[in-house]
């Protein structure tokens, strides 16, 4: 089977790259969306964290393994797959739809890694979505590519837990990680002719858009480790912040209080009181070094 792998400059790319080339089933080539490639968002801009520069090392692990590897722009990958044909193509957080003529083109398909359980969360950053909706987990999908955005039949799914509160470059990587399990899992059945894929309804499940800077408020009615997940996991992304009487504190961290933790909060902190815990939050210095030192209480 002649494998392609496609992704970008990013932990989830690098970290899928990684366990391909520690499986049985390493790819032959490798396609990483370049930084010229021309609007990766749709708002013209790189999407978060996929960066111009080869940050993840995505392109040097590649190199490291003896993998063919080329980074440039849609119409590159298209020359790649028509000049190399390969037999099936794997995407991990791959910026760019893929036309339908491209698809049509590998016989074996097209099969994605999705960050959440399909049909929930379709669309950009479900990662985010799932953080502000307060999962304490975040799903993953395989499912093969068709020419609807994430509606195409799903192979297999795995979620994992966010108990240690990890930020959103390792919540990549795990997503990276679990998929590439998902696939090898179902490489072996494939080899023993079980197939077991199941159509999505495209009227169910949710569809979200880019997160506005208002979707990155920090709720005192959550629970105290909905808000550390919070905080944590979408720093990456924007500025998470707590209104307060005084304004909008913008947080660039947070940690569970210890048990009955009733003191003042330290200069640069500020502490709130959630129905099951407190939650310290250290507030991002203002201009001139100002910073909230005040309480809320949820």
């Amino acid at each position: 089977m002649k494998l392609l792998f496609v992704g970008s400059r990013s932990a989830q790319s690098a970290a899928s790259l990684a366990a391909l080339l520690e499986s049985n089933a390493p790819p032959d080539m490798l396609f990483i969306d370049g930084p010229d490639s021309g609007g990766l968002g749709v708002d013209g801009r790189l999407p978060p964290l996929i960066t111009a520069e080869d940050q993840a090392g995505v392109l040097e692990l590649a190199a490291a393994h003896g993998i063919a590897a080329t980074s440039g722009s849609s119409q590159q990958l298209q020359q790649i797959v028509q000049i190399d044909r390969p037999e099936r193509v794997l995407v991990s957080c791959y910026p760019h739809r893929i036309s339908p003529a491209l698809l049509e083109g590998v016989p074996l398909g097209w099969l994605n890694i999705h960050p959440s359980l399909l049909p929930d969360y379709r669309g950009v950053n479900p990662i985010f979505w799932q953080l502000r909706d307060g999962q304490a987990s975040i799903g993953v999908t395989l499912h093969r590519m068709n020419r609807l955005l994430d509606l195409g039949p799903v192979i297999d799914q795995c979620s994992f837990a966010l108990t240690d509160f990890p930020d959103y470059m390792e919540i990549c990587r795990r997503v990276g990680r679990c998929g590439v399990g998902l696939f090898l899992a179902y490489l072996e059945n494939y080899s023993k002719g079980w197939s077991n894929e199941s159509k999505q309804d495209a009227e169910s499940g949710s569809r979200q858009g880019h997160p506005r800077p208002e979707d990155f408020a920090i709720d005192p009615d959550w629970s105290a480790r909905r808000v550390v997940r919070f905080v944590k996991g979408v720093r990456g992304l924007g500025v998470p912040f707590l209104e307060t009487h005084a304004g909008r504190d913008p947080i660039q961290d947070a940690s569970l209080a210890a048990s009955g933790h009733s003191a003042q909060p330290l200069p640069g902190e500020r502490l709130i009181h959630c129905y099951d815990g407190s939650v310290v939050l250290r507030v991002l210095t203002r201009r001139g070094g100002e910073s909230s030192d005040q309480n809320s209480r949820g």
